[in-house]
């Protein structure tokens, strides 16, 4: 299953996209349909990457390329205008394909299949090359952040990386949940914590969350071949494992002590 999301300012555009591409692939799944550059920066922030988006260049509150300065869009991006004058500009992005609306059922196949093919032909490539990045780092953090002073009323706490449970993005900052539930803000970005931390330790399961092997409860699959992590103390939000990285996952949770 094919999760897609469209950001199409014209509603009935973006119901008549949806038809075209369920009768084309039944059984695409499409996440939502957004307005405004300002609800897509939202909606990208706060939910797991889709694995295709429909994007209009010129949507209400200004033109898509104002998404890419406000968000990282790692995933592949089909464009649609009704104008040609911005496919350079597209085609500099992560783009699959740039389609003129109105948009025909063939040229919208044609874009689809496109997409499926580099999909099937770099899921290997990509597995490999995540299983390499990640031992590859694993063997430069030879000496990893074993501990934090973290900011508690009109004092600084200390914390081990074993009292974390895992960390998150709450309002724009990085939280740390400790195994017994109390929560502390680090003043660092996912990123760097994720080169600092111990590798055998912890994971960076999508862009919002760092797990904790020690905080694992429970792994269920989950559709559209991806894993759904429970863990102790139970988190409020989902914890899932992209598709492509879950052979990189598993790699992690059954080989590194």
């Amino acid at each position: 299953m094919t999760q897609i999301l469209i950001i199409e300012d014209e509603v009935p555009a973006g119901q008549y996209l949806t038809q075209l591409i369920q009768r084309i692939n039944p059984k695409a799944e499409i996440l939502d349909i957004l307005e405004s550059v300002e609800l897509a920066v939202d909606w990208l922030s706060s939910n797991p990457i889709p694995d295709l988006i429909f994007l209009d260049v010129q949507l209400g509150d200004g033109t898509c390329f104002q998404i890419f300065e406000q968000i990282s869009i790692s995933c592949p991006v089909i464009f649609t205008t009704a104008h040609d004058e911005y496919a350079m500009r597209a085609f500099k992005l992560n783009s699959i394909d740039y389609l003129l609306k109105p948009i025909r059922q063939e040229s919208l196949k044609f874009a689809l299949d496109k997409y499926y093919q580099l999909n099937e032909e770099n899921a290997i490539t990509k597995i490999k090359y995540l299983e390499e990045l990640m031992h590859s780092q694993i063997l430069q953090r030879k000496n990893p952040r074993r501990s934090f002073l973290v900011p508690f009323r009109d004092k600084l706490i200390p914390l081990k990386d074993t009292d974390i449970a895992w960390l998150t993005i709450r309002n724009s900052v990085v939280v740390a949940t400790l195994h017994d539930d109390r929560n502390f803000v680090i003043d660092k970005n996912l990123e760097e914590l994720e080169n600092q931390l111990d590798a055998a330790s912890f994971f960076r399961a999508n862009r919002q969350f760092i797990i904790a092997r020690e905080s694992i409860s429970e792994i269920e699959l989950y559709f559209n071949g991806r894993l759904l992590v429970r863990t102790l103390p139970v988190s409020a939000n989902q914890i899932l494992i992209s598709k492509e990285r879950v052979p990189v996952f598993k790699k992690w949770f059954e080989e590194l002590s």
